[in-house]
């Protein structure tokens, strides 16, 4: 058996040597195909099925609260809440807390500000991360006033530390104390988010001021995540009943702090769904257009294979009547599709070594789980699998439709013969199906594309041209109220009005485009009664100088904006924008008086200004009020926005120098423009739509490969028929015309299926459109000219050739 085998696979090189432009169209269509197979399952396969790089991985869970009936699908879990669950969950071996805070870290080259994730001393215990320098956290690390130590995380442990392996017992000094390094931790992905360093909850000072008051209030600090280990033989569903009847019990007993119908609920999540929850979607929708592109690649190799098939019907017929069996021939033809597809894997290894980049560049906006992504043996043994299957695909339906009849085959490769209609419509069909499964593609493409160019022409609201933004955050221990922050931010903002090149300077706690989610404070309207306290209102607050709406443009609507006589001593006033005015139904906003404190204070509305989309260009405004910074009480993380009216990169060492010369110690971070900032969160849709455009176009052109495949191999078929045609007086124009007609003529066929099968395939893509129809007919009006003009270009050759037959050669050959 062996023996055969190997003479088959001997024979089969022989006979692709012989027609190399077959092999090699052959290869590089399933090279295209299998390539992108194989990039899209080494992403699906680090992301999606890959077991977390932890001890026991398939036990983590997250616990997660909700209220659904206020419409907060987490709405985070306190330290109380934590305390509960962690004194009477049974089910777990350990319950440990992490939340994320934002420190300076000082005296190591220019100040940073890290990422510090701030969690249980066994936190990295319960995952199962063992640092690969130094120690994880011990209890005695969270006693109270034990001393401050860090585990750096392995990228910036690389990107600030430079690698050094000494960096175990170094003292860094964060905030106001210092803080000696313990440990590195491993290069392993971080949820649920990427930190920079991690501390013990006792070193947080704010945590540890919130947990002093836990018993007036037990919703206190509610920005926990809680991750939990479930005992050996505990199911992921009886864990999740257990803390969510905790919660329940507790939420009981408590309606002060936990208000009646706002319909708490815990449960527990797995750990690796949750990681990779938002790229889920995405990657499936890729692995199925991956599959249509291997569907069409088999379709067009396999025409191939049949036309030249049928040009081997003597040398089948032959070896049959010297005593060949059926199965013998089928199997030489299959082992010849298989070595084809081997190779087409082998060349489909080099596509993926260039496609997977992109995909992991594309699938890092959605999951931490990218560095696990590689095209390791996992992935080689499953390209050789597909290889294998696609070579019994594509060859089967040739290997099956050979001939071994000795007169029929005789008779079809006679001079004058034509192809079997059977086989014909075979061929027929093939393309067909590649033009229809190519149909759904391209209109899937092209529906990200006008979703696309809709979204980027979307007015945000503002000018961000030549307007660079920094994050200057102050620091707690030296800014400990907004007193303090206000004699930071308003000498600042003096000396970079008076530089030179700059048009106007701003201080604000957010930036368009850089903030999710937007608040909901309640408000008060003055003279209005509310029935119910709980259906007040609700606008986003924003803190901003006097220069804001001029540095950013944001248009006024009526009334004035805020000036430098706004000050603590003077009348309170807010600015609110356009979506707020709803509140005032008919009637006129400006001069009457809002309160944010439940009837405390009061402030009065002396503008309107228009509407700016700071969550999102595909979200509707939401209604936002501005506080001046002179009058606000609260706390500031302040974001500086400077408009120059030259390069805006110029505004960079304004903002250092300027900074510095003020505190030596300020952060200066994510210093961009706004319109980096706009490229940043349009990066997502254009990334979803280049991904399935470079896709759909490969299919069109494998597509359009198959069709002039197919038409040339009708042409050389025909060519005295077209002969004798032209001595009967045909025109050349009529034979092209006749050519060209066939191969529209499956193009029309596949395009109406194709049409079809997309108004149902293209709803998938619903949720990631915007302000577009998922059947939207001038998408189909221009998928169906684009097939029209590809399927002339695909006829144009062969009909071509079909025109310089001589009539008289082929008289005399009949």
């Amino acid at each position: 058996m062996m023996d055969q085998l190997s003479n088959d696979v001997r024979y089969a090189m022989r006979s692709l040597r012989k027609s190399p432009g077959f092999a090699l169209l052959a290869i590089l269509t399933l090279g295209l195909g299998i390539g992108a197979n194989t990039a899209i399952f080494s992403v699906i396969y680090g992301v999606l099925l890959r077991p977390l790089p932890y001890a026991d991985s398939d036990r983590l869970v997250l616990v997660r609260q909700s209220a659904p009936p206020l419409g907060r699908a987490d709405v985070g879990v306190s330290i109380k809440e934590f305390f509960t669950y962690r004194d009477q969950a049974a089910d777990f071996e350990g319950l440990v807390e992490f939340h994320q805070m934002s420190f300076d870290l000082l005296k190591r080259g220019e100040p940073d500000r890290v990422n510090t994730g701030v969690v249980s001393p066994n936190f990295f215990d319960v995952l199962g991360i063992e640092p690969i320098l130094g120690r994880s956290f011990v209890p005695q690390d969270d006693e109270p006033g034990a001393p401050a130590v860090l585990i750096v995380s392995y990228s910036y442990w690389q990107s600030k530390f430079g690698g050094d392996r000494t960096i175990v017992g170094q003292v860094l000094e964060m905030n106001d104390r210092p803080h000696t390094v313990v440990g590195v931790l491993p290069n392993v992905p971080h949820f649920p988010q990427e930190n920079d360093v991690y501390m013990p909850t006792s070193a947080c000072p704010f945590r540890s001021d919130a947990q002093t008051r836990i018993a007036e209030n037990p919703r206190v600090f509610p920005i926990l995540n809680v991750f939990g280990k479930l005992k050996p033989g505990v199911t992921r569903e009886r864990a999740a009943a257990a803390v969510d009847t905790i919660l329940r019990r507790f939420v009981a007993d408590d309606t002060g702090a936990y208000r009646p119908g706002a319909g708490f609920a815990a449960t527990a999540l797995d750990v690796r769904a949750e990681m990779t929850r938002n790229a889920r979607p995405m990657l499936l929708i890729l692995l199925g257009t991956t599959g249509l592109i291997l569907l069409i690649a088999c379709a067009n190799v396999a025409n191939l294979t049949l036309a030249r098939v049928l040009r081997r019907d003597r040398e089948l017929a032959v070896r049959a009547a010297l005593g060949a069996g059926r199965g013998r021939l089928v199997r030489q033809l299959l082992t010849e599709s298989t070595v084809l597809a081997l190779a087409g894997g082998a060349c489909g290894l080099l596509f993926a070594g260039w496609t997977t980049g992109l995909l992991t560049t594309f699938v890092a906006r959605f999951t931490p789980r990218t560095g696990e992504i590689a095209l390791d043996i996992q992935v080689l043994l499953l390209t050789a699998v597909v290889s294998v299957l696609t070579g019994l695909a594509f060859g089967t339906l040739p290997a099956m439709a050979s001939s071994t009849d000795l007169v029929t085959a005789m008779k079809q490769g006679s001079a004058g013969a034509g192809v079997g209609i059977g086989r014909r419509s075979v061929q027929s069909a093939l393309v067909v199906a590649q033009v229809a499964v190519s149909v759904v593609l391209l209109a899937g493409a092209a529906l990200l594309i006008a979703s696309f160019y809709r979204l980027q022409r979307v007015d945000p609201g503002y000018n961000g041209d030549r307007v660079m933004s920094a994050e200057l955050f102050t620091n707690f221990s030296k800014y400990p109220n907004v007193d303090a922050q206000r004699r930071f931010y308003l000498p600042l903002i003096e000396r970079l009005e008076g530089r030179p090149g700059v048009v106007s300077v701003a201080v604000t706690n957010a930036v368009p485009l850089r903030v999710a989610q937007p608040g909901s404070g309640a408000f008060q309207i003055e003279g209005r009664v509310e029935d119910n306290p709980e259906r007040r209102p609700t606008a986003d607050a924003r803190i901003v100088s006097a220069g804001f709406f001029r540095t950013l443009g944001v248009p006024l609507v009526a009334g004035r904006t805020f000036t430098e006589s706004d000050t603590a001593d003077s009348m309170r006033v807010v600015v609110i924008n356009r979506a707020m005015t709803r509140y005032w139904d008919s009637s006129e906003p400006i001069g009457s008086r809002i309160s944010l404190d439940a009837g405390r204070t009061w402030s009065t509305v002396v503008g309107v200004v228009g509407n700016v989309r700071d969550f999102g260009l595909d979200r509707d405004p939401v209604p936002q009020l501005y506080t001046p910074l002179r009058q606000t009480r609260q706390n500031l993380n302040g974001l500086v926005l400077v408009r120059t009216s030259g390069d805006p990169a110029s505004a960079i060492g304004m903002i250092r120098d300027a900074a510095w010369a003020l505190d030596p110690e300020m952060p200066v971070q994510n210093v961009r423009t706004l319109d980096e900032i706009r490229d940043r969160y349009l990066a997502t849709p254009r990334l979803t739509a280049v991904l399935l455009s470079v896709f759909a176009v490969l299919a069109l052109v494998v597509t359009m490969a198959g069709i002039t495949g197919v038409m040339a191999t009708s042409v050389s078929q025909r060519i005295q028929e077209f002969g004798i045609r032209m001595a009967l007086g045909a025109s050349r124009g009529a034979v092209l015309r006749m050519v060209i007609g066939r191969g529209l003529a499956l193009v029309a066929a596949g395009l109406v299926i194709g049409v079809l099968a997309s108004a149902i395939a293209t709803r998938v893509l619903a949720s990631y459109l915007f302000d577009t129809n998922p059947l939207d007919p001038l998408m189909f009006l221009f998928v169906g000219a684009a097939f029209a003009l590809a399927g002339v270009v695909a006829c144009i050759g062969p009909a071509w050739r079909a025109t310089t037959v001589d009539p008289m050669l082929a008289v005399r050959a009949e």
